[in-house]
């Protein structure tokens, strides 16, 4: 028996679906969240933070799209810190701690609070596509639904199995089981999957650390909040009284510390000691795992060279609960792992709560994939999160987005929404996994972003506010308030480039800033150019007579210090958006067109662009053949 009809079901409860059922339900399409267990939406499966360099500006560029995980980090942060700062502000990172049993109560009362939004308790037992294009979905418990389009948010459970030494056991996270079901019916309508391998190290009680004999680890002076919204109502389950909108930011919590600790020789000599009974060592596992966020085992392994590798010691609740080792992922045995634990400054006392373990799953290869996130084999069928083959709750939270954001927008029948690489870091990664045949986790790094100096984290309102308010996922309010301050800092350019300064106004800023004083008047914009000022201050002193959000003083500072290599950089983006603009026919057969090489021309049936611009960056497609392409393009008959 048919149950209910949707228009978009999300399977999978993680950060990449609360996103995506947010993004479906806010577009205004009959939503409904399918996930194994209620409790469990939002829950933090491996580290207490969110952000950090290149993951901090995904956050950003979510929250300036309208969707939530900018809002959850301000609500259940505990700690606050913008990495980072000794650089320049394109690659700065926003990162917050968090109370992570916070961040999933906010972030399951915030989907129980979208009026409308249907939450399904079960597994996906199987999908089948009907003759009309719908899918048909039933569950293990017998019931059956109908829907348009199909979002996989599935994360690490697909036949997964967690490993410790040589104690195996079915699931995709403790205490919860394993996708088997859906795995099989991905396979048989034909997705390629492939193993990866992930991992999540020990939590302590706090009562045995002795936290004396560890540095610690203090939150900003003045906290950067994820989210500028200034929440207008239209944001379920929160309210404006709440946090945000204040220039000090004093409704952001951060009062929590960390620790920060060290390996040393004899902690690698355990670990060593245990290889032989490691199942990435034997090989029973056989998934990659993420390169850049290896096991303390693979560390050791790697660079035996060092006598140490940095630790630290992150409280999961405000309360602090339970402390996770950052640094320490490990599947090694139990045994292995507490001695290794016990020789490290602080731990020699300490009690394991939980032991590392690591964990294996199917994963899609996501050049299977538009750019839409939908599947090429079966229209309507969308994948996003760490089932795509990413790692980190920032990008399987910017996936969701794109994936809730293009299901909805193809069943109201209007265009995909697609964001180029000039414009944000999700349209890096997305453009990186649909065309990159990976062999491991990815994860987003500010180096993978050629245009880095126009994707800051201060900049991402700017950036994509408009395009998120044309496709109706933001408010009316939020929209007004941005309005306000665009057109304010649009006003204060041109006052700054009309006003001179007198070199006493001048040189306190300049003093301070250690740059050379000034002898004459100045214009205040040629003041606001020079590297190492303090922009905060320099407000405070150019314009006393107005009231300028801290974040914004920032991005008009790093507007003009980088405004040279913005001039440069503008023509190549230029001409990359003409290419994106050439849209590709999605059924043209390559292999007609004899003037392409060969291996271009496999190349290109295979991957099936959007645009002239996806084509260029499909690797081994050659430069000459996307220039023969576009001439073909022209004088096709």
């Amino acid at each position: 028996m048919i149950v209910a009809e949707f228009d978009v079901v999300v399977v999978g409860g993680g950060h990449a679906g609360i996103e995506a059922t947010h993004a479906a339900w806010k577009l205004g399409v009959k939503t409904a969240m399918l996930t194994m267990d209620l409790k469990a939406i939002g829950r933090m499966s491996c580290n207490p933070a969110v952000g950090g360099v290149a993951k901090g500006q995904i956050v950003r560029d979510i929250d300036a799209l309208g969707g939530l995980m900018g809002l959850l980090t301000d609500k259940a942060g505990i700690q606050f810190r913008m990495l980072n700062m000794s650089k320049g502000p394109a690659v700065w990172g926003p990162r917050a701690q968090c109370d992570m049993k916070y961040y999933s109560e906010v972030a399951r009362e915030t989907m129980q609070s979208l009026p409308g939004l249907t939450l399904i308790e079960g597994e996906l037992a199987w999908f089948e596509r009907m003759p009309d294009g719908r899918f048909e979905i039933s569950l293990l418990n017998g019931c059956r639904y109908i829907t348009r389009a199909i979002v996989v948010t599935s994360g690490t459970f697909l036949a997964s199995k967690m490993f410790t030494g040589l104690e195996t056991s079915i699931g995709g996270r403790v205490g919860e089981p394993s996708a088997d079901k859906l795995s099989e019916c991905l396979a048989t309508n034909g997705i390629a999957l492939r193993r990866l391998k992930t991992g999540t190290p020990s939590r302590l009680d706090p009562d045995s650390i002795d936290f004396n004999e560890c540095d610690v680890q203090h939150g900003d002076d003045c906290p950067w909040p994820f989210s500028d919204r200034h929440v207008d109502g239209s944001v379920a389950g929160f309210g404006a009284d709440q946090f945000w909108g204040d220039q000090t930011n004093k409704f952001v919590r951060n009062d929590c510390v960390c620790w920060i600790t060290r390996t040393n020789l004899k902690t690698h000599d355990i670990l060593r000691s245990g290889f032989k009974d490691s199942p990435m060592f034997s090989g029973r596992i056989h998934g990659k795992g993420p390169r850049y966020c290896p096991s303390i085992e693979d560390k050791i392994n790697r660079f035996g060279d060092r006598d140490g590798h940095q630790l630290f010691l992150e409280p999961e609740q405000a309360d602090i609960g339970r402390v996770y080792i950052n640094g320490f992922s490990s599947s090694l045995p139990a045994d292995i792992q507490l001695a290794a634990i016990h020789t490290i400054p602080g731990l020699t006392r300490a009690r394991v709560l939980q032991i590392g373990y690591a964990v294996e799953y199917d994963s899609v290869d996501a050049t299977q994939l538009y750019p839409t996130f939908e599947c090429k084999k079966v229209p309507g069928l969308y994948f996003a999160g760490q089932v795509c083959g990413t790692s980190g709750y920032e990008e399987a939270a910017g996936q969701g987005l794109m994936a809730g954001i293009n299901a909805a927008l193809k069943v109201k029948g209007e265009e995909p929404f697609i964001l180029g690489r000039s414009e944000s870091y999700l349209g890096v990664m997305v453009d990186d996994l649909v065309n990159i045949l990976l062999d491991e986790p990815y994860r987003m790094f500010t180096s993978r972003a050629e245009y880095r100096l126009f994707l800051r984290s201060d900049n991402a309102e700017a950036r994509l506010k408009e395009k998120a308010r044309k496709i109706g996922m933001i408010g009316d309010g939020d929209w007004a308030d941005w309005v306000r301050r665009r057109d304010q800092m649009a006003e204060v350019k041109t006052r700054l480039a009309e006003e001179s300064a007198s070199p006493e106004d001048a040189n306190k800023i300049l003093a301070a800033g250690g740059q050379a004083l000034a002898t004459e008047r100045t214009r205040w914009i040629n003041v606001l150019r020079r590297p190492g000022i303090d922009p905060e201050k320099f407000f405070d002193v150019a314009t006393p007579d107005l009231n300028i959000s801290r974040r914004d003083r920032w991005f008009m500072y790093a507007e003009e210090l980088y405004a040279g290599f913005f001039d440069r950089q503008s023509r190549e983006i230029d001409d990359q958006k003409k290419m994106e603009s050439v849209k590709l026919p999605p059924d043209l057969d390559y292999m007609r067109i004899s003037a392409v090489s060969i291996e271009s021309r496999q190349r290109l049936n295979a991957q099936k662009p959007l645009t002239l611009g996806q084509a260029s960056r499909i690797p081994g497609v050659r430069p000459a053949d996307i220039t023969v392409l576009a001439h073909w393009l022209e004088n096709r008959p």
